[in-house]
């Protein structure tokens, strides 16, 4: 999951706000901000939403700061892969996604990591002021897909975005996405705005997933345009199929045969319409938040409902 946060210094998140960020994300917050010529760094391991909340208080309450709070995906659960990140000692970063260009060479490192010191800190240290030229971050934003968001802080004050299109605006903070936090309890429906973009780090799946759409009862083949319609007990197959893998320890087989229909069931839960993208870049991950769907959400093909959310547990 992950959440990347650029707010100001107006910006008011209730405690209830922080505490649902925390308990979809809890491997760590780092918040960035630029202060007397130099960018500042907090990080904590929060032990609990206490925690996280009063860290947020103390370091980013009442200022204009970048934020990013960490669910893992890659990499060990410490300080040194929570987020941002040093690209050089007056350019910052923290990333929301997952990156295709994975994390091979160092498995205790993040993709963020491996992005970072391979492909950004060489361009940026030849000429510091690439990540001002608007072509640059156009670029940046097309190698990475829509799917992933870059902010970075600069010691001058200056931060940006990349692929700020696809993420929302909530309390006049600009948030990442909609599926690592509860929004649709916040008044914002449940998907992420922006249209997700397929590049050489995307979907490796673009244009042949079908949606499935759960409350409707129908199925739409991207490829094919053809729609079909399902019943309530077609719906409940998708679950039981999963919930059978999961069971006899197949679940990523299932994800791997199955992608759309896993997509189908993740787009649901989680509200987001960014799914095909996380199970065709990262597999693994995917059946890991679908097993936490039985395990840790109580969902099963005997309780399944059509209105059966998330937000609900």
């Amino acid at each position: 999951m992950c959440l990347l946060v650029q707010q100001n210094q107006d910006t008011q998140f209730t405690d209830d706000f922080l505490r649902d960020v925390y308990s979809k994300n809890r491997d760590g917050i780092g918040i960035m901000y630029a202060e007397a010529g130099h960018v500042v760094v907090k990080k904590l391991l929060p032990k609990t939403a206490q925690d996280f909340v009063e860290f947020y208080r103390q370091y980013a309450d009442g200022r204009d700061c970048i934020w990013h709070a960490r669910m893992q995906t890659h990499g060990d659960i410490d300080l040194d892969n929570c987020h941002p990140y040093m690209v050089t000692k007056n350019i910052w970063m923290a990333h929301n996604g997952i990156l295709s260009s994975g994390n091979d060479n160092d498995k205790k490192k993040s993709d963020t990591w491996h992005f970072i010191r391979n492909v950004i800190e060489p361009a940026v240290s030849y000429n510091p002021a690439l990540l001002l030229d608007p072509q640059y971050q156009a670029f940046l934003g097309d190698l990475i897909g829509g799917t992933n968001k870059f902010g970075f802080m600069l010691h001058t004050g200056e931060s940006i975005i990349i692929n700020r299109d696809a993420g929302v605006t909530f309390q006049g903070a600009w948030l990442s996405n909609t599926y690592a936090w509860s929004a649709s309890k916040y008044g914002l429906g449940g998907k992420t705005s922006g249209v997700s973009v397929y590049s050489s780090y995307g979907s490796r799946y673009a244009g042949e997933y079908s949606y499935y759409d759960w409350e409707e009862g129908y199925s739409y083949n991207k490829k094919s345009k053809e729609v079909s319609r399902n019943s309530p007990t077609e719906m409940k197959s998708v679950v039981k199929t999963a919930y059978n893998s999961w069971l006899n320890n197949n679940l990523l087989q299932w994800v791997n045969d199955a992608p759309w229909k896993a997509s189908a069931l993740l787009e649901f839960a989680y509200e987001s319409d960014e799914c095909e993208d996380i199970v065709a870049d990262d597999p693994v991950m995917a059946a890991q938040w679908i097993e936490e769907l039985f395990t840790e959400h109580g969902l099963t093909p005997f309780n399944m409902k059509v209105e059966w959310e998330m937000g609900n547990y």
